[in-house]
């Protein structure tokens, strides 16, 4: 481990996400990001891509995991939108329900989940046609199509490819979360 983790104030909160997640330690480590600090409104709430979050420990890790997130990736293309989700083992590209909410959400359930993390980019005039009544103006759920060509982050090409061939359709898995999904159930 990198010895400058066991002094990061973050490390201790994402110890746990770290151990089933080396490809996020890893974006983590490699950090341009010299401030690791969390921006905050007058108010002392945190404010990271538009959303709004109470000051804990838990969520300043979480932000600043985000932030190293968002800076190894391309960035968003004009006119598009970046959506998220933690999967689940073996459903990337199969799950429609996404977030807007990295920090929020999509690190919180992939830690539970112990997937892989994804995104969608899409055009921002379609956005809201997907949002949902589930958590307030953050969950979409995704047509097949788009949710087919989701990104799986700190993997290669290759290596993406491979976790998106192993990934069942929900049908065929019983992985539901129940939102939109009813699973096949044997005969």
């Amino acid at each position: 481990m990198n010895e400058s983790l066991e002094n990061d104030q973050h490390f201790s909160q994402l110890k746990e996400l770290f151990q089933n997640h080396p490809e996020l330690q890893a974006i983590y480590e490699r950090s341009a990001s010299t401030s690791k600090h969390a921006n905050l409104d007058e108010s002392g709430y945190i404010v990271s891509d538009g959303h709004t979050y109470d000051n804990t420990p838990r969520m300043r890790a979480y932000v600043a995991l985000a932030t190293a997130i968002r800076e190894s990736l391309p960035p968003v293309k004009d006119g598009h939108v970046r959506l998220w989700r933690g999967n689940r083992p073996d459903e990337v590209g199969h799950n429609p329900s996404y977030t807007n909410s990295l920090e929020g959400f999509a690190l919180p359930f992939l830690k539970g989940y112990q997937g892989v993390l994804s995104y969608v980019d899409i055009p921002a005039e379609e956005v809201k046609k997907y949002l949902t009544s589930g958590a307030k103006d953050s969950e979409f759920i995704l047509p097949a199509d788009i949710v087919s060509d989701a990104h799986i982050v700190g993997f290669s090409t290759e290596e993406a490819n491979e976790k998106k061939k192993q990934a069942k359709p929900l049908t065929d898995s019983n992985q539901s979360d129940g939102l939109s999904i009813v699973p096949k159930w044997p005969s």
